[in-house]
């Protein structure tokens, strides 16, 4: 409820600061609550795949701003259930989802985890082998069901051209479909975007 309270807030405010009549792009959040074509299948993955009986506050409105097409800013606390918000759209689309983030025990925590309930995740880090990593950059230019989340650190990023060459191929392929930034207490997701701080 109160997270509503905040959203509400948020939305009027971002409303009222862009003046009468000018589209600003701000919907409102019962927008993203109506039913949508794919509330079946992320429910049905929400329970079967993740075991999670019910969303938390704003997260299946994240996940209908995200599956369409738009982009999001969202503001949850730590273990507010960020992953949740990006992972059921990656699973129902055909393509990957990039998250970086500077935690090695998190990514780590979470490739396990998602590869236990059969989701193809992977990591890209200093310590991938060079036999993962040519499987990555493989899966990155090829497509398929292989790879749907690859976690990365921003070293990686930063440092490794040959990285940046096969990400950007994935994505003129469109098969990029999400990018998920987490910065120390920062996350932020982009389906080409949706940003979360914790």
């Amino acid at each position: 409820m109160r997270e509503n309270l905040k959203l509400k807030a948020l939305e009027e405010s971002c409303e009222s600061s862009s003046g009468p009549g000018s589209d600003n792009g701000v919907v409102s959040v019962d927008e993203w609550s109506r039913p949508f074509e794919w509330d079946s299948q992320a429910d049905d993955i929400r329970f079967n795949v993740f075991g999670i009986s019910k969303y938390r506050a704003n997260q299946r409105e994240i996940i209908n701003t995200i599956m369409s097409g738009r982009d999001v800013l969202v503001i949850m606390a730590a273990s507010g259930g960020k992953s949740l918000c990006y992972q059921p759209p990656t699973v129902l689309r055909d393509s990957v989802a990039l998250v970086v983030s500077p935690l090695l025990s998190l990514i780590l925590e979470q490739v396990m985890g998602l590869a236990a309930l059969g989701i193809p995740a992977f990591m890209l880090t200093s310590t991938t082998t060079k036999e993962n990593e040519k499987f990555i950059y493989k899966a990155l230019e090829k497509g398929g069901d292989e790879l749907k989340i690859l976690y990365v650190t921003p070293e990686k990023i930063s440092k490794s051209k040959i990285f940046m060459s096969k990400l950007e191929k994935c994505h003129h392929a469109g098969r990029l479909s999400l990018i998920s930034i987490d910065v120390s207490l920062q996350f932020c997701v982009f389906p080409l975007a949706v940003c979360y701080s914790s």
